[in-house]
C-alpha cells in the first residue's frame, strides 16, 4: 500500500512538472513593444546615436533615428516585424545578461555614456547602461544596431516634415519682425517683413529650403515650451516660433529676453539672413 502511494505521488509530480512551461520558453515567446539605445559624449554635441522604437495607442510603430542630432529622422510605420529584428539582436548579443550599470575603475571626465532599455509584451523590462565602461561585446552590438537601422535612414514614407514655419520677434522699441516659409506644390512661399530694414517682400523659393530649415530646427532642439530667457520686463523682446508638419502636428515655442537673444533665435535669423543680404 505504501509503495503504491509513493508511486502515485511520483506520477502526480511528473504530470505537474510536465504541464509547467519552462521560464526560457516563456521568454522566447515574449515580443518587444519598446526599444531604445543611446550613445553620446558629454562634450561633443554632434556625436553618437540614439534609436527608439515604440508602439503607439493606435498600433502604429513610432521610430526615431537620431545620429548627430541635426540629421534626426522621425516617422511611423505599420511593420511590427521591426521588433522581431531588434529581439534577434537582443538575443544574439545576450543583452538580457548585461549588468544594470557599468562604471570605470578610475574617474574619467568628458567621456562616453550609453544606455539601453527595452520592454516586452509580458510586462518584463530590461535596462543597462554605463559611463566609459561596457560589456565585452558592446562594440559589436552597437555596430549591429547601426547596420540594422541603415535600412530606415532613407525611409521617406510618413516622415514628419515641416510644411509651414513662422518666426516673429516684437518689442516696444520698434522691432516687428515676421518671417514665414510655407511649402507649395512646386515652390515654397517666403514672406519677409522687417520695418527696420524697410523690408516687406514675398518670394518664391525652392521647397528644398524647408528641409534645410528643418535641420536648423532639429539642431537647436526647438520644443513646445517657453525657454529660460523668459522675463516679465515690459521692455523685453518676445520671439515666437510656430511650426506645422505634414502630419498635422504643430509646435509653438516662445522665447523672451531683455538684452541678448537666445541661440535659437540667432540660428533662425541666420537661416533667413541668406535673403536679407540680397
Amino acid at each position: 500500500m505504501k509503495k503504491n502511494l509513493i508511486l502515485l505521488g511520483l506520477m502526480a509530480l511528473s504530470v505537474s512538472c510536465s504541464s509547467q512551461t519552462p521560464k526560457t520558453e516563456i521568454m522566447n515567446k515574449e515580443r518587444l513593444t519598446y526599444f531604445s539605445f543611446d550613445h553620446h559624449n558629454t562634450m561633443a554635441m554632434f556625436y553618437g546615436e540614439k534609436y527608439s522604437v515604440s508602439t503607439e495607442k493606435d498600433g502604429r510603430i513610432h521610430v526615431v533615428i537620431d545620429e548627430a542630432f541635426p540629421d534626426e529622422k522621425e516617422f511611423y510605420i505599420d511593420d511590427t516585424t521591426i521588433f522581431d529584428s531588434l529581439k534577434a539582436i537582443v538575443d544574439e548579443y545576450k543583452m538580457d545578461k548585461y549588468k544594470g550599470s557599468y562604471q570605470p575603475r578610475m574617474q574619467v571626465f568628458d567621456g562616453d555614456s550609453w544606455s539601453v532599455y527595452y520592454k516586452y509584451d509580458s510586462g518584463r523590462s530590461v535596462s543597462s547602461g554605463g559611463y566609459m565602461a561596457w560589456p565585452d561585446n558592446y562594440s559589436e552590438m552597437r555596430h549591429a544596431l547601426s547596420d540594422y537601422f541603415q535600412q530606415w535612414r532613407d525611409y521617406q514614407i510618413g516622415i514628419k516634415v515641416i510644411d509651414f514655419f513662422k518666426f516673429t520677434c516684437k518689442n516696444n522699441q520698434g522691432c516687428d519682425v515676421e518671417y514665414t516659409l510655407e511649402r507649395g506644390e512646386n515652390e515654397a512661399t517666403l514672406v519677409l517683413h522687417d520695418p527696420e530694414r524697410n523690408l516687406d517682400e514675398t518670394l518664391a523659393v525652392s521647397n528644398d529650403y524647408l528641409a534645410e530649415l528643418q535641420r536648423v530646427v532639429n539642431e537647436v532642439r526647438l520644443k513646445e515650451t517657453m525657454y529660460d530667457y523668459y522675463t516679465s520686463d515690459e521692455n523685453a523682446t518676445q520671439c515666437n516660433f510656430f511650426v506645422r508638419y505634414n502630419n498635422g502636428d504643430t509646435l509653438n515655442a516662445v522665447n523672451c529676453y531683455t538684452q541678448y537673444p537666445g541661440f535659437r533665435e540667432s540660428a533662425i535669423r541666420h537661416f533667413f539672413s541668406q535673403w536679407l543680404s540680397e
